[in-house]
């Protein structure tokens, strides 16, 4: 099985117009620690979805690296919270397998 993260090096460049969301396949599926992460990307604003164990409260994490502004749960974020964005981020990206995930894209516009 492939990591997302071994997949995602094989990519040369930043497509600042993709929208979607990269999220695991089934309630069933975690990561290897038993938390479940959902990365919603558009250009340059990101939301991610995190419960660290079943049946924990979700925490919906929003970055717009245009503003280098963080928001938790709909409060301004710091630092502080910018690096444990980037933590589970990078976390997600390391231990995703490709075959756990999905991607979902918004209709297309004719």
């Amino acid at each position: 099985m492939a990591n997302l993260c071994n997949y995602l090096e094989k990519v040369d460049y930043f497509d600042e117009n993709f929208v979607g969301t990269i999220a695991l396949r089934s309630e069933e599926v975690s990561l290897p620690n038993g938390s479940k992460i959902a990365l919603g990307l558009d250009g340059k604003h990101w939301i991610l979805v995190y419960q660290e164990k079943a049946k924990a409260p979700f925490q919906v994490f929003e970055y717009d690296s245009r503003e280098m502004k963080i928001f938790i749960d709909k409060k301004i974020g710091g630092e502080k919270e910018l690096g444990r964005f980037k933590e589970l981020v990078r976390y997600f990206f390391l231990h995703a397998q490709t075959e756990e995930l999905v991607t979902i894209l918004p209709p297309q516009e004719n």
